[in-house]
C-alpha cells in the first residue's frame, strides 16, 4: 500500500469588518505532499509494466531501483514512473528556454573588433573567425577612401605584410556593422 506523508502548514490572517468593528481570525490549512517515492510502492513505467520500488538511490532527483514482476531490476527516474492512480511520482524536469538577446550596435562593433585583431597573431588566431572576416570584407568597397584603405590594410595583415591597429580594427568593425544587411 502506498504510504502518503503530509505536512500541515498553518497560516493565520486577521481581517477587520468595518461595519461592526469586530476582528475575525481566519486560519487556513494547506496540505502539501512531501513525496510519493517510497520503498515498496507499486509503480508502472512508460511501457505500463508493473513493478515495485526496492530502493531509493537519490530522493532529491528521484532516482530509484525498481523490480518488475518479470524479475528484472532496473534503475529508473521517478518522472518516468506512475503510481496506481496514474499520477507521476515526480514532475518532469523543465528545460528553461533561453531568451534571445539583441546586441546593441556598440556590442557588435566590439565583437567584430576582437575578431579582426586576431589577424595579427599568425600563430594563434582562430582560422574560422579570420576567414569570416575575410569573407565579410572581400567584396565590400566604399566610396570613402578611408574604409578602402582599412580593408587593404586588413588583407595585407592577412598575408603577413602589415598589422592592424586597435583603432583600425574599430573602424573596420564599425564599417562591417553599418553595412551589414
Amino acid at each position: 500500500m502506498l504510504l502518503k506523508k503530509y505536512i500541515l502548514i498553518f497560516a493565520a490572517s486577521n481581517k477587520t469588518n468595518k461595519l461592526n468593528r469586530v476582528r475575525h481570525t481566519i486560519t487556513t490549512v494547506k496540505i502539501m505532499r512531501t513525496s510519493k517515492i517510497n520503498i515498496g510502492a507499486k509503480v508502472f513505467n512508460k511501457k505500463n509494466q508493473e513493478g515495485t520500488i526496492t530502493s531509493i538511490i537519490t530522493k532529491s532527483t528521484g532516482y530509484v531501483e525498481v523490480t518488475y514482476l518479470n524479475g528484472v531490476v532496473k534503475k529508473e527516474m521517478a518522472f518516468n514512473l506512475t503510481d496506481e492512480n496514474g499520477e507521476s511520482l515526480k514532475a518532469a524536469p523543465k528545460a528553461k528556454a533561453k531568451k534571445p538577446v539583441a546586441l546593441t550596435k556598440e556590442e557588435k562593433i566590439q565583437i567584430w573588433k576582437k575578431d579582426i585583431l586576431l589577424v595579427n597573431n599568425r600563430t594563434m588566431y582562430n582560422v574560422t573567425i579570420v576567414e569570416l572576416c575575410v569573407n565579410e570584407l572581400t567584396n565590400k568597397r566604399s566610396d570613402n577612401e578611408f574604409y578602402n584603405s582599412l580593408i587593404d590594410t586588413f588583407f595585407k595583415a592577412y598575408f603577413g605584410k602589415a598589422k592592424v591597429s586597435e583603432k583600425q580594427a574599430y573602424y573596420l568593425a564599425k564599417f562591417i556593422v553599418e553595412n551589414d544587411k
